[in-house]
């Protein structure tokens, strides 16, 4: 039973980390948004226009238009796939205009960095005029190093304590909310689609991680060696699909409601314990299957 959930749990990590490998870098960040070094804002619509409401949302990564006018607004071509686009009077269009997003933009902290969008408003020329304003990076490399550390301290602690099993449940129940806090907080981050399919989107792999994790958890807590594996292969899981957000290490605008601090510590939470987890789990498995086999000795047959 214990090689078929092995199995089993080295299946999913494997499916878990083909999807994060391929599919992450899209759906890790929810609604697609992406950390910068930037924000963007809306200064000034020139000349001004009585109804029309253009706003920079996401940190800037998007355009909101809102046409409170009675004539067509026209946005002029330029700016990506989305553009050019017509809004009728009363309707409301929300984009991502390549000429005013900060995503895949280097900016300097303290640069500022001005960008501009012509519309058409009833046959007038009206321009819409931002600013990307760079901010401090991180200090990535300690970042990483918490990471390392978090995971490296599960490995000798799962070694000294006798019930290792329960320290591996708990860490990865650790793991499991902190992936959970980070899902959420990205989900509120976007304003631009529904929270039930952005929170979908974002979690992905975490949907089959965050059950193994809490059932795994439960089972160990309950003295059985099979919820060590199912923890281990949730834990696995989750440090696979949060790679894709240690670019929170290295950017300091990020796609997170909440302070940037808490999205790296969640990350470093996730990731490190993740890792740390999965890798002293083989330990700790091979020890609980040594303590088991005496029992698992079929009987001599009498008078063999």
């Amino acid at each position: 039973m214990a090689r078929r959930l092995a199995r089993l749990v080295s299946v999913l990590v494997a499916v878990g980390g083909v999807l994060a490998v391929t599919g992450a870098p899209a759906s890790a960040h929810a609604g697609g948004l992406t950390a910068g070094d930037a924000r963007g804002r809306v200064v000034a619509v020139t000349p001004a226009v009585p109804g029309l409401q253009i706003t920079a949302i996401e940190d800037g990564a998007r355009l909101r238009l809102r046409n409170g006018t009675p004539e067509p607004v026209t946005i002029k071509p330029g700016g990506g796939t989305a553009t050019p686009a017509v809004i009728p009077p009363g309707g409301e269009l929300t984009w991502i205009d390549e000429r005013a997003t900060p995503d895949g933009r280097t900016v300097a902290a303290g640069q500022t960095v001005t960008w501009t969008v012509p519309l058409d408003v009833g046959g007038a020329e009206v321009t819409v005029t931002g600013t990307l304003v760079g901010e401090e990076r991180p200090l990535a490399a300690l970042w990483w190093l918490a990471a390392a550390a978090t995971g490296l301290l599960v490995i000798p602690a799962a070694r000294r304590t006798r019930r290792a099993d329960l320290l591996l449940a708990t860490a990865a129940t650790i793991a499991a909310l902190a992936s959970i806090t980070h899902v959420i907080g990205s989900t509120l981050a976007v304003e631009s689609a529904p929270p039930a399919g952005t929170f979908l989107n974002a979690a992905g792999v975490n949907l089959l991680a965050w059950p193994l994790i809490i059932g795994g958890a439960v089972t160990a807590f309950r003295g059985r060696a099979a919820g060590v594996l199912a923890v281990c292969g949730g834990a696995a899981l989750t440090a696979i699909f949060v790679l894709p957000d240690v670019t929170s290490f290295h950017r300091p605008v990020l796609p997170f409601e909440g302070p940037a601090t808490l999205e790296r510590i969640l990350v470093v939470l996730a990731l490190g314990l993740g890792a740390g987890v999965a890798v002293a789990g083989a330990g700790v498995l091979r020890k609980l299957a040594g303590e088991a086999a005496p029992g698992d000795t079929p009987p001599t047959a009498a008078g063999g």
